[in-house]
């Protein structure tokens, strides 16, 4: 999508100055219709067709908190190095040691084969199976006025890619090609982050903002068992979500 940040007159005509750099005349634009708030699916990147719903937040929402103290996340060494410039291949991907666990809050272990844990205090998610820690990520929970919401929940629809918007007014946003989204309770849900690179502070309207390669990554690892082509893939009996539990 192409935006107008600035409008010229010159040779006795107007133009639109567009994001790209390029001059457009007046005429050739059309503006675009106002969008419904809350997440809704909007074409995007040539991704499969199918029954686009929206994502309305109609469940609880968590009420607003305080700031938490923040220090950054300490993690043992990376998997990879990748310049946060490159956003297709960066990562925040560690092999969690004994003290990178001993740093999050200690919960009751789930009897479950593969689970995921997110400790909002630490900003950190943890995937686990067989009961052995496999791979953490330095992640970005809710702000503030916007926090992620705590408790136990499974994955239950997983989307190849769609475009992000709600708000009004002045907090309206729209963000297209969000990737590797993997909804776990009303619109909250995991997915890539190509917008900033601020990841171990909350940055984000209630989600678990990830690089594009570990949000990836944690889609193929995860449950349901994704069919490689539905842009809109719900989990079932046969092919349920993983466990999420979200902590402070």
């Amino acid at each position: 999508m192409i935006r107008f940040t600035t409008r010229l007159a010159c040779w006795a005509v107007a133009w639109w100055l567009a994001s790209t750099l390029l001059l457009v005349s007046t005429v050739n634009v059309r503006a675009e219709e106002p969008r419904t708030p809350a997440h809704t699916l909007t074409a995007s990147t040539g991704a499969p067709a199918g029954p686009f719903f929206p994502i309305v937040a109609s469940l609880p929402r968590p009420a607003a908190k305080p700031p938490l103290p923040f220090a950054g996340p300490l993690v043992g060494p990376l998997i990879k190095r990748v310049p946060m410039s490159d956003l297709d291949r960066r990562t925040t991907a560690f092999f969690p040691t004994q003290a990178d666990l001993a740093r999050l809050t200690p919960i009751e272990p789930p009897a479950e084969t593969r689970w995921i844990r997110v400790d909002l205090s630490e900003q950190l998610a943890v995937v686990y199976e067989n009961r052995r820690p496999l791979r953490g990520f330095v992640i970005s929970s809710g702000l503030p006025g916007t926090p992620t919401v705590e408790g136990e929940f499974r994955i239950r629809t997983k989307v190849r890619v769609q475009t992000l918007s709600g708000g009004s007014g002045e907090d309206a946003y729209s963000v297209p090609n969000v990737e590797w989204i993997q909804y776990f309770y009303s619109d909250y849900g995991f997915h890539n982050t190509y917008w900033h690179s601020d990841f171990g502070k909350p940055m984000s309207r209630g989600c678990i903002n990830m690089t594009t390669a570990d949000a990836k990554w944690l889609f193929d690892w995860a449950g349901p068992t994704w069919d490689g082509r539905t842009n809109w893939f719900s989990s079932t009996k046969a092919n349920p979500g993983t466990l999420v539990i979200v902590h402070e």
